[in-house]
C-alpha cells in the first residue's frame, strides 16, 4: 500500500519540477488563449478575464492565481512527445484550458460555490444569468480555437478526429455533472456508479487532452491506444486525489472551503466507502443524515469526519488513485518511447496523483 508523500521538503522539489515544465508552455498557451478572448465584447471579456486571474475585479491588469493549466500542457507534451516540437497543437491546448473554465463557471453557479482559487467566484459578483452566457461564450471559443489548427501542417482527418473528441467531451462533462447533482439526493450510490460520474466529470477532459495530442500527432493505433490507457486512468486517479483534497485538504493551498463538499453530502468515494463500512448506531445516524435533505450541520460534519477517519476513508481513497497511477505508468511504458516530454508527462503524473491543492 502507498500513500501520497506529504512532506514539505518532497512537495517543494515537485512543486519545481512542475512549474518548470509549465513554464515552458503557459505564456503561449495564455497568448493564444487571449487573442480569442480579446475579440469579446467588454464586459464578457472583463468577466472572462477575471475568472483566467488577468484582472481584478474592476478589470484592472492583475495577475492572481489561474489554476494550475495542467490539461493544456499534457495535452502539448504528448504532441511533442511523438513529433519532436509542440507549436502546432497550441490551437488545441488553448480549447482544452477554455472547455474546461466554461464547466468551472457553470459548476461554480451549480454548486452555488463562493470562491474559488482564493478569490469570489465570477458570479457572485456580475449574477447567475451573465456568467451563464460568459460560460457558453467560452464554450464556443474553443470550437473557434480548433479553426486555427492549421491543415498544410496537419491532415484534415486528425482535425475533424480532435473536432469531434472535444465535442464528445463536452457531452461527457454535462452528463457528469448531471450524475454528480443526482447523487445529491440518491441514497444507494455504488463505487461502480461513482468512477462513472468523475470519469465523465473529470476524467473525460483530461482524456481528452491527451487524445488530441495523440490523434494530431499520428496515425499509428498502437500509440493511441496507450495513450488513451494513460489517460483513462490518469482522468480517474486526478479525481479521487480531488476528493481526498475536497475533505483533508488545506484550504489555504486548495482555495477552495474543506466543509463545502460535507455540508452537500456530495458523494464522494471516500464517502461512498465510510457509508458501505460504518456498522451498527453510526450506521443509522449517518443513513439518518443523508436521507435528510437538509445540509449538514457544523457538528454533523464533525461527526461525518470522525466516521470517516474510523474506517481510514482517506488511505482507502489514496490507495484506488495509487493504483491508477501505477496502470497509467504502465501504459506509457509500453509506448516505448524515451525523451523529455514524455519524462514530463510522468512528473504532471506523479503530481496528479499526490498534489496538496
Amino acid at each position: 500500500m502507498t500513500f501520497a508523500p506529504e512532506n514539505p521538503e518532497y512537495q517543494a522539489n515537485q512543486m519545481s519540477e512542475i512549474n518548470q515544465i509549465v513554464a515552458k508552455y503557459a505564456t503561449e498557451i495564455d497568448d493564444t488563449i487571449r487573442s480569442l478572448v480579446n475579440e469579446s465584447p467588454y464586459l464578457m471579456r472583463g468577466i472572462i478575464s477575471y475568472h483566467f486571474g488577468w484582472v481584478d475585479e474592476n478589470f484592472q491588469p492583475a495577475n492572481f492565481s489561474r489554476g494550475k493549466m495542467l490539461r493544456p500542457v499534457i495535452n502539448l507534451l504528448v504532441y511533442e512527445a511523438i513529433t519532436g516540437s509542440y507549436q502546432a497543437a497550441l490551437p488545441v491546448a488553448a480549447s482544452i484550458e477554455i472547455v474546461h473554465n466554461f464547466s468551472l463557471l457553470h459548476d461554480d453557479i451549480e454548486d452555488d460555490d463562493i470562491e474559488r482559487r482564493g478569490r469570489p467566484t465570477a458570479w457572485t459578483i456580475w449574477g447567475k444569468p451573465a456568467v451563464i452566457n460568459v460560460g457558453d461564450h467560452l464554450y464556443s471559443l474553443a470550437y473557434k480555437a480548433l479553426h486555427r489548427l492549421d491543415p498544410k501542417q496537419i491532415p484534415v482527418e486528425s482535425i475533424l478526429a480532435v473536432n469531434r473528441i472535444v465535442n464528445d467531451t463536452c457531452l461527457k462533462l454535462t452528463e457528469g455533472q448531471d450524475l454528480d447533482l443526482q447523487f445529491e439526493t440518491l441514497h444507494d450510490v455504488t463505487t461502480e456508479m461513482y468512477l462513472e460520474m468523475v470519469y465523465k466529470k473529470t476524467g473525460a477532459l483530461i482524456e481528452a487532452a491527451i487524445l488530441a495530442g495523440a490523434r494530431l500527432a499520428t496515425s499509428d493505433e498502437h500509440i493511441i491506444q496507450n495513450y488513451y490507457d494513460f489517460a483513462h486512468s490518469i482522468g480517474l486517479a486526478f479525481q479521487i486525489r480531488d476528493d481526498v483534497l475536497g475533505i483533508w485538504g488545506d484550504s489555504a493551498k486548495t482555495g477552495k472551503s474543506v466543509v463545502n463538499d460535507l455540508r452537500r453530502k456530495k458523494k464522494t468515494l471516500p464517502v461512498i466507502y465510510m457509508l458501505d463500512q460504518t456498522t451498527g448506531e453510526r450506521k443509522e445516524k449517518l443513513q439518518t443524515l443523508y436521507i435528510d435533505p437538509e445540509p449538514l450541520s457544523d457538528p454533523q460534519i464533525e461527526f461525518v469526519r470522525e466516521c470517516l477517519e474510523l474506517v481510514h476513508a482517506k488511505n482507502y481513497a489514496q490507495e484506488i488513485a495509487d493504483n491508477y497511477k501505477q496502470k497509467s505508468f504502465d501504459a506509457l511504458d509500453r509506448i516505448g518511447t524515451l525523451n523529455q516530454a514524455q519524462i514530463d508527462l510522468k512528473t504532471i503524473t506523479e503530481f496528479l496523483i499526490n498534489r496538496l491543492y
